[in-house]
């Protein structure tokens, strides 16, 4: 299980909510869809930022914290 402070931009993002499932929520509260049809979106967390243009430096910040940061609340995933 890899552990929330060896998030990457590598991580896959169906292996991250397979060993995290609570990190669902950090994805949420960010704005980064991590769902497709009921399913974790392909890819890795890097891949997702870049098609969203989200900073992969904040993301990973807020996924290894497991909280979104104060003021980035947007609709779910």
């Amino acid at each position: 299980m890899k552990h929330p402070a060896a998030i990457d931009g590598d991580t896959l993002i169906e292996e991250l909510l397979e060993q995290h499932p609570d990190l669902a929520g950090v994805f949420v509260r960010i704005g980064l869809p991590c769902f497709i049809c009921g399913e974790p979106a392909w890819g890795t967390v890097g891949e997702l930022c870049e098609r969203h243009g989200r900073d992969l430096t904040d993301v990973l910040s807020a996924l290894r914290a497991g909280s979104a940061k104060p003021g980035q609340s947007h609709s779910g995933c």
